[in-house]
C-alpha cells in the first residue's frame, strides 16, 4: 500500500462509502415522510422546493399520486439517490428557493425539506413559498434542530478535529483537496449552513425549534409540529441508532397554512 493511500485513509476513516450514506439518508427520510404524509392530499399539485435528486417528489407521486414539481440550485447533487442517475421522469428544474419560477398560487403542497438553513435569505424563501402556493395549500417545512447541532458538534470532534488539523497545517498536499480552513475551525467545528464564516455555535442557537417556530410564523400559520426521530448524520460512522423520542429529534416538520389578511 502506497503512502498516499494510508494517508487518504487516515485521513477519511470517519467517513463511509456512498451505498452506505445513501442507505443511511434513504432510512432518514422515510421515517420523516412517514411524518408528514398524512397532511398530503390525493392528488395534489406538488411542489418540492429545494429538491435534491427528487427523492421526496417519487414518494408523492407513488403514494399520493402527485403531480410533482421540483427545484433546485444544483439538481441531483445531494439527498437520497444524489449517487445514482437522477429519474428521467421527474420535472425538476434549475432554480432558488428566493425566486421560485411558477406563477402566484399554482400548488397545493410546497414542500421543503433540510433546505432553509441553507438559503441565502430565509424570509424571502418563505414568501416565495407562500406566493406559489394556492389558498387553502399546505406548506411542509423540515428544519435540522439544535439536537441535531449537538450531534454534528460531536460528530466533528470525533471524525474531522484530525482533518482541520490537516489543512491548516499540510494544506500544501496535493492529492487532499483540503481548501482553506479557517483557524477558527481548529477549536470549533464549521457550520451545517455551510457559511464557513460560521460555527457550530451559531447552529445551536438558530436550530432551536422555537427559533424555526418565531421565523416561520412570520409568514405562514403553524398548525402541527412534528418531531419525527433522533438520527446520527448519515456519512460518517454511525454513533447510535435512529430512535423516535416524543420531545427529541434531529429534524423538525411545521404543517403550515397561508395567513388570513
Amino acid at each position: 500500500m502506497s503512502l498516499k493511500s494510508i494517508l487518504l485513509r487516515i485521513y477519511n476513516f470517519g467517513y463511509l462509502s456512498k451505498e452506505r450514506t445513501d442507505e443511511n439518508q434513504r432510512k432518514i427520510r422515510e421515517v420523516e415522510w412517514s411524518a408528514i404524509k398524512p397532511y398530503i392530499p390525493e392528488g395534489a399539485c406538488f411542489l418540492d422546493v429545494g429538491c435534491g435528486a427528487g427523492y421526496s417528489m417519487q414518494r408523492a407521486m407513488e403514494d399520493k399520486k402527485c403531480e410533482c414539481y421540483g427545484i433546485d440550485p444544483m439538481p441531483g447533487t445531494h439527498g437520497v439517490g444524489r449517487y445514482s442517475k437522477i429519474n428521467g421522469k421527474l420535472d425538476i428544474r434549475k432554480g432558488v428557493s428566493e425566486a421560485i419560477a411558477f406563477p402566484d398560487a399554482s400548488f397545493d403542497i410546497v414542500y421543503s425539506s433540510h433546505v432553509l438553513e441553507h438559503v441565502n435569505d430565509e424570509m424571502k424563501s418563505l414568501q416565495e413559498m407562500n406566493r406559489v402556493l394556492k389558498d387553502g395549500g399546505v406548506v411542509i417545512l423540515g428544519m435540522p434542530t439544535a439536537t441535531m447541532a449537538w450531534i454534528n458538534c460531536l460528530t466533528q470532534v470525533l471524525f474531522t478535529t484530525h482533518q482541520r488539523m490537516f489543512n491548516v497545517l499540510f494544506g500544501w498536499v496535493p492529492f487532499i483537496n483540503t481548501g482553506k480552513t479557517p483557524i477558527i475551525n481548529l477549536l470549533l467545528p464549521s457550520s451545517h449552513s455551510e457559511n464557513r464564516a460560521k460555527t457550530v455555535l451559531y447552529d445551536l442557537c438558530h436550530y432551536k425549534v422555537n427559533n424555526w417556530k418565531k421565523i416561520v410564523s412570520r409568514v405562514f400559520c403553524i398548525e402541527k409540529v412534528l418531531l419525527p426521530a433522533i438520527y446520527p448524520y448519515p456519512e460518517y460512522r454511525q454513533l447510535f441508532q435512529m430512535k423516535k423520542n416524543r420531545k427529541q429529534s434531529s429534524s423538525v416538520f411545521f404543517i403550515c397554512k397561508k395567513k388570513l389578511c
